[in-house]
């Protein structure tokens, strides 16, 4: 096995990933959920790679963090520029990335410019748009490795807010049946926006069809309503989508659903290839 000299760690949406790393090759990757104490998880995942010696520096990506060690820049601003935090995680030297903060609208973006940074690792001179989805979902307008501006929506996590109030359990399937119910959802959102909390309540009691469709109806109308104020990043653009299963598919049905081409790309790997860049930036 490789000797390995750091380690490469990811926190998004409750769950933490862990690669033992030589260089820029994976030597070992392990995952788990995080609960309230970050750090304490971080140790105590770092502590099950096997040959990760004491001393092995960490940089974490964490989408959570809030002020602390880590600060933000203004956008506009390239994404090998981020700030980046310095402590220790027991005797390991840790090293934190900081983010991406805007005035107009508000907004702070943290571990989602770090998939950013992974995708244009990866997809050099590539211009347009990248929704990276998750509890919070953000749309990045990109020029020449620079976030030019973005837009924050908390779609995904009022799904899963609203959706144990509607009997749901679990995400939609997506077969034929439901593809319709997201698409026809989207369109009534569309056109009276403002009905969006009546559209809402109504789910409460117009249970027609299975728990999926419901699923689909309730997916339809956040997104019908995120896609309607997105607008002006997604139209015309290049749009690429970061998004882990299963956001990837609703996502890319409302998408599709408005004409757009999507390049697909896969979360984990994007999560890793910005840790890999911004490691070689530390060390170069």
């Amino acid at each position: 096995m490789k000797s390995a000299n750091w380690v490469a760690a990811d926190h998004a949406d409750g769950r933490l990933m862990v690669w033992l790393m030589n260089e820029g090759d994976a030597v070992q990757h392990v995952s788990a959920s995080t609960g309230a104490d970050l750090m304490a998880d971080l140790a105590g995942l770092v502590g099950t790679l096997h040959g990760c010696a004491p001393e092995t520096p960490i940089l974490l990506n964490d989408d959570s963090l809030r002020g602390g060690t880590t600060g933000t820049i203004a956008v506009p601003a390239k994404v090998t520029e981020l700030p980046m935090g310095e402590a220790m995680l027991g005797t390991h030297p840790l090293r934190l990335l900081g983010g991406l903060s805007q005035s107009a609208p508000v907004g702070v973006m943290r571990g989602a410019v770090n998939r950013i940074a992974g995708f244009l690792s990866l997809n050099p001179d590539w211009d347009g748009v990248i929704c990276i989805a998750g509890v919070t979902t953000h749309w990045a307008l990109i020029s020449a490795e620079e976030v030019v501006s973005f837009q924050s929506f908390l779609t995904p996590g009022l799904w899963r807010s609203l959706a144990p109030g509607l009997g749901i359990e679990g995400g939609a399937e997506f077969q034929s049946a439901e593809r319709t119910a997201l698409t026809a959802a989207m369109e009534t959102i569309q056109s009276k926006p403002e009905a969006l909390a009546a559209r809402l309540a109504e789910l409460q009691v117009l249970r027609d069809g299975s728990d999926s469709e419901t699923s689909a109806r309730l997916w339809g109308l956040l997104l019908g309503a995120e896609l309607s104020a997105a607008r002006p990043y997604w139209l015309g653009q290049n749009v690429a989508l970061i998004a882990a299963a299963p956001l990837d598919v609703p996502y890319c049905l409302a998408l599709n659903h408005q004409g757009v081409p999507v390049t697909r790309t896969d979360a984990d790997r994007m999560a890793l290839a910005g840790l890999v860049r911004a490691w070689r930036g530390i060390t170069s």
